[in-house]
């Protein structure tokens, strides 16, 4: 397929936004438009080589890729638009769907441009142009979120630019399904590991810990202004898988102050049972792979 795009807007020039930046670029023969709000973040993408424009030539992109926050991204999108040419392609890389896609969506088809939802499965601990990488997308996971009103054609595109950069598998779902399920995968694991850290023993742990506790809190160390957005504009449905673990922890709970070793036996051997499907590979693919 004839590369669609040749000129790639990039808004946010952090983690995401940076890497996707460094790994167009080694693509050759894609002008990068970065922008950012921080004059050392843009200073640095443009010594790194990440892009050939700072702040500039938005006209002139057929593809803007937004790497905000949710709130940020839509008023990104809506002080610029008037900028973009009709038949541009905006894609949104926020960490949630429902809120962006409602908003975007049809303010992008009124102006006679694509919208299309999507979210990069790849991240490290630490944040900002400094941590970007061009192979950071390799093998990842990118999850789109099209609609009844997404654009074939932009979509194959988008989708065949995705695989260049390197994505390893691209999965289709609703806004709805992917907010329901990052609730669980992503952002109650993030809390959960948050609030197993503030245990007042987490001081006192030295010569005591292996690696059950270096995993669960690898991701202890959040960027606070960011995950909050996230949990706020999804707590719907992370209230929901935090219920949902509240219930099962109390189940242990249970059984530990009856002193029921049976049941005790029995919850670990269900959660083994389903770890043992999942490492086979048995779990149901409810969405579609392209």
């Amino acid at each position: 397929m004839e590369r669609r795009f040749h000129t790639v807007g990039i808004a946010g020039l952090g983690l995401i936004g940076g890497s996707l930046a460094l790994a167009l670029q080694r693509l050759g023969g894609i002008a990068v438009h970065g922008y950012d709000l921080d004059g050392d973040t843009l200073e640095a993408a443009v010594h790194a080589g990440a892009i050939t424009r700072a702040n500039e030539g938005l006209g002139e992109c057929d593809l803007v890729v937004v790497a905000l926050y949710p709130g940020a991204a839509v008023h990104f999108v809506e002080e610029h638009i008037a900028e973009l040419r009709p038949g541009t392609v905006v894609a949104d890389f926020c960490g949630i769907k429902r809120f962006p896609c409602a908003v975007l969506e049809p303010l992008c088809r009124a102006r006679g441009l694509y919208y299309l939802g999507a979210h990069p499965m790849a991240g490290k601990e630490i944040s900002g142009f400094a941590a970007a990488d061009a192979n950071l997308f390799r093998g990842a996971s990118l999850i789109l979120t099209p609609t009844e009103e997404t654009d074939p054609a932009a979509l194959a595109a988008f989708q065949e630019l995705c695989r260049e950069v390197g994505f390893g598998r691209l999965v289709r779902s609703t806004p709805e399904g992917h907010d329901r399920i990052i609730a669980y995968t992503s952002q109650l694991a993030h809390i959960l590991s948050s609030a197993y850290i503030q245990n007042p023993l987490s001081s006192d742990f030295s010569g005591f810990t292996g690696g059950s506790f270096q995993d669960l809190t690898r991701v202890a160390r959040m960027n606070g202004e960011m995950w909050a957005e996230l949990f706020e504009r999804n707590r719907d449905m992370l209230i929901e898988q935090i219920d949902e673990l509240t219930l099962k922890l109390g189940e242990y709970r249970q059984a530990l102050e009856n002193e029921d070793s049976r049941a005790l036996w029995a919850l670990m051997e269900q959660g083994t049972a389903i770890k043992n499907r999942l490492l086979a590979g048995a779990s149901d693919p409810k969405w579609e792979e392209v």
